[in-house]
């Protein structure tokens, strides 16, 4: 149960994240953002991970390793997905990403469910969707270039990064993992920063002289890394096929946000998207394997 809960936790911070994102997105380069993000990490989640206790036989160079492919694929790939394209039509192909997590899961980490904990999984993805379907869809959204190409890219990445860091996590049994994902997110974030040609010095000073401008997107680098952080930790008790499904509802919280704080409209599909969601999430919580 306690990787339910995690899961669910997970799910509602990074809605938080996509919402303080939503409400005040500026125009500066994904790498500067990522670099902000990379910072919370080491702050939260090393501590965390010291808590929850590491062993003494921990191999830190396979944790790196992993560490190192959870830090492009799920975090700088889907960052620089993010600067592509409507943010609508972008954050609802990275729900899909559960999908990719539950077949990948079968083959790499052998996690196979029974048929009533698959039809949740199911229908979480399908409530998932259609939570952040934008209001109106335009064919012309969906034709294939990098605003598309990308955010699909970026949701298989996620499925095959939260995939092989559990079958980390399974086989280590301890949080080395994630106290090493606090320490490499910060390199990744500084070669980040020089493919992009951006100068470290200039985004911190930005950060400080800017404060007022960049305290909602600072905030959802903030929740997304406290979220992420329940995300691993709920992958310690509970299968990736399950807890990645019940986190990717977190664009339905996000919706429920700006419908509440925001007063926007929502559709009748999307209505049933949340209902759905929610749904498969206490379906899932029910029939814990």
């Amino acid at each position: 149960m306690l990787g339910i809960v995690f899961a669910i936790i997970s799910a509602l911070f990074i809605g938080l994240c996509y919402y303080f994102l939503k409400i005040s997105y500026k125009e500066f380069k994904p790498s500067v953002a990522f670099l902000f993000d990379a910072t919370f990490g080491l702050l939260i989640w090393v501590p965390l991970a010291i808590f929850m206790g590491i062993s003494s036989g921990a191999n830190f160079g396979e944790a790196t390793i992993f560490a190192v492919i959870s830090a492009i694929l799920s975090e700088a790939v889907v960052f620089y997905a993010l600067s592509h394209g409507e943010l609508a039509i972008t954050t609802t192909i990275l729900s899909t990403y559960p999908v990719y997590t539950v077949i990948l899961s079968f083959f790499i980490n052998g996690e196979s469910l029974s048929f009533s904990i698959l039809a949740f999984v199911v229908i979480t993805i399908i409530g998932s969707v259609l939570a952040t379907l934008p209001n109106k869809l335009k064919k012309s959204e969906f034709k294939l270039n990098a605003a598309i190409i990308w955010p699909f890219v970026a949701a298989i990445c996620i499925g095959l990064s939260d995939t092989v860091s559990k079958n980390y996590i399974n086989r280590s049994d301890d949080f080395s993992f994630l106290f090493m994902l606090g320490f490499v997110q910060i390199p990744v974030a500084l070669a980040y920063l020089r493919v992009e040609k951006q100068k470290i010095s200039k985004a911190v000073k930005n950060a400080f002289h800017k404060i007022t401008d960049y305290k909602f997107a600072l905030l959802g680098g903030l929740f997304n890394i406290i979220g992420t952080g329940f995300l691993w930790l709920s992958f310690s008790f509970s299968p990736a096929a399950i807890a990645s499904p019940i986190t990717g509802s977190s664009g339905a919280v996000t919706v429920l946000l700006a419908r509440l704080l925001l007063k926007e409209k929502i559709t009748i599909i999307k209505y049933v998207g949340i209902i759905l969601a929610f749904a498969g999430v206490i379906g899932l919580a029910i029939l814990r394997p």
